[in-house]
């Protein structure tokens, strides 16, 4: 039954546009998204990277195949903003040139802080798998809508995916 669903979705996916749709959302929690590019589910990121079915399950807990990554348990901490003023400091980042904080007192801005919680959740999700100039990912829609909710932009204009250049220039 499950399998047909997926061939389902994968027939539709070969002809529908997913941008601005949710049609695709195997999750539940997959907001429209404006390109294709970002139109994307955590679903699609397990059938792709399979480990990701383990991260941090806690013993005995069994990953229901419409759960979303968004309701793991890893999840909610990495979006504190503790972990990610760690995170935001530590010299292993790669940024482009070493942001600081913007925000009052020295603080990290909400701008600030999304970028991070995206940089931050990516890792966990990649599991030790690394990125680089040509080999990039990008999050699925449910993870961005989280991360969005949780820091939200003032002017709920939202950048969207952008090559690593265009993204550390917003620090």
């Amino acid at each position: 039954m499950e399998d047909a669903a997926v061939a389902t979705r994968n027939s539709e996916a070969s002809v529908r546009q997913r941008s601005n749709e949710t049609w695709w959302c195997a999750c539940g929690k997959c907001q429209p998204l404006p390109t294709e590019q970002e139109s994307e589910c955590c679903h699609d990121w397990i059938i792709s990277i399979p480990p990701l079915e383990t991260i941090n399950e806690p013993a005995g807990e069994v990953r229901s195949s419409s759960r979303c990554i968004t309701e793991h348990n890893g999840f909610p901490p990495l979006l504190t903003n503790s972990v990610l003023e760690v995170f935001f400091s530590l010299p292993r980042i790669n940024w482009k040139r070493r942001p600081r904080p913007q925000g009052p007192g020295g603080t990290l801005t909400v701008d600030q802080y999304r970028l991070v919680a995206y940089r931050i959740v990516l890792e966990w999700m990649l599991l030790g798998e690394r990125l680089g100039r040509r080999k990039r990912r990008v999050l699925p829609s449910c993870v961005v809508s989280a991360i969005r909710h949780t820091y939200p932009s003032a002017s709920g204009h939202y950048v969207g995916f952008r090559e690593a250049d265009e993204a550390f220039s917003i620090l």
